[in-house]
């Protein structure tokens, strides 16, 4: 009885962990992307000629990049603890969002390094991850709704 107990703490303590860590990976890799993606870029130029956001080369030809990268971050952050706060009693979606969390996130990291690869296998590889992501989402979405209507 006591392992048991000790088991459903250990759980629910790493859920809590990963309700806090995984938003803040999201917030910090939406940061890092933007500001290598800055970086890299080399000029404004540059970036408003290349870069794909079409929300970012509207803050930069305004001049709200800083604001811009910090709400996204900002919401990011509050998307990702909230899904993940609701998803929480739920242990199969909840590692299962974690981990299309943790894709994003991913997929944000790297997509700052573009700028430094400019190769089209890196692109490729990028679009690929984030399709896996999509794929995954849907095919979450459809077991969830599938799995309340017929539990067990």
């Amino acid at each position: 009885m006591i392992t048991g107990l000790h088991n459903i703490m250990l759980k629910n303590n790493i859920i809590n962990r990963l309700v806090i860590v995984l938003p803040a990976f999201i917030a910090a890799s939406t940061i890092i992307d933007y500001s290598l993606t800055m970086w890299l870029s080399g000029t404004t130029e540059n970036l408003i000629r290349h870069e794909l956001s079409p929300l970012l080369i509207l803050a930069v030809k305004n001049n709200l990049t800083i604001p811009y990268i910090l709400s996204t971050a900002i919401f990011y952050f509050s998307c990702s603890y909230f899904a993940l706060k609701a998803l929480s009693s739920d242990e199969k979606l909840f590692y299962s969002s974690s981990a299309i969390i943790f894709l994003i996130s991913l997929v944000h990291t790297l997509g700052g390094l573009s700028w430094h690869f400019k190769s089209e296998a890196y692109s490729n590889t990028l679009l690929a991850l984030s399709a896996i992501t999509i794929i995954m989402a849907i095919f979450l979405s459809g077991w969830s709704i599938l799995h309340r209507r017929n539990p067990g």
